[in-house]
């Protein structure tokens, strides 16, 4: 169903995510049918239907609780936590990314790490807190290095550009809008590029 989410489909998908969880519910499957709700969450949340968003995803997180799946449980936390950030509900997302890190951290889960660093270096840098958006932003670059996570390390170089052009450090945004742009190309994102361009115009 998540592929159907991605291609805009989502009549399509919530119908195989929906016909996905009765068939789980129905066999006992408590883990899939936690993460079918989880994935009717994302796709709520991606059509703006964040009441339906929240209740699915909050069905996820007590089964991902109640079944002892600490990975699962942290994906869900990331999940309401960047929910959150779309409500412009700061305080709440907070809560939700640093709980998702806490168990990325405990079950050393590296990919999960950087992503939740990289959703709170997002969160500080929409609450104009650049310091710390900078902190977590370069602990999520760090990890996505070193686990060679490519497109994201793209984006955590584009992000930090972004700190460091609202910092008046154009020298160091230059520099990591570069290096976001060289793998943009690399990879082959041509809209990712066209936004490298746009964001280096600001630094020239």
């Amino acid at each position: 169903g998540t592929e159907f989410i991605l291609l805009g489909k989502c009549d399509k998908a919530r119908e195989y995510l929906e016909k996905a969880l009765a068939i789980q519910k129905e066999i006992g499957d408590r883990d899939e049918e936690g993460t079918s709700y989880c994935n009717l969450g994302i796709l709520f949340r991606s059509l703006g239907n964040y009441d339906k968003a929240r209740e699915y995803l909050e069905k996820a997180l007590a089964i991902k609780i109640e079944i002892g799946h600490r990975e699962g449980e942290a994906a869900v936390y990331g999940n309401l936590g960047t929910m959150f950030i779309l409500l412009g509900k700061c305080d709440k997302a907070r809560v939700y990314l640093e709980k998702a890190l806490a168990i990325q951290i405990e079950i050393g889960n590296k990919n999960g790490e950087g992503t939740s660093y990289e959703k709170l270096g997002i969160l500080f840098l929409s609450l104009d807190n650049y310091d710390k958006a900078r902190e977590y932003l370069e602990k999520a670059l760090a990890i996505q290095i070193e686990i060679g996570d490519k497109d994201e390390e793209a984006a955590s170089c584009g992000n930090l550009g972004c700190v460091f052009i609202w910092l008046g450090k154009y020298d160091k945004a230059r520099e990591y809008l570069e290096k976001s742009l060289a793998i943009k190309i690399e990879i082959g994102d041509r809209e990712g590029e066209a936004e490298i361009y746009e964001n280096l115009q600001e630094v020239l």
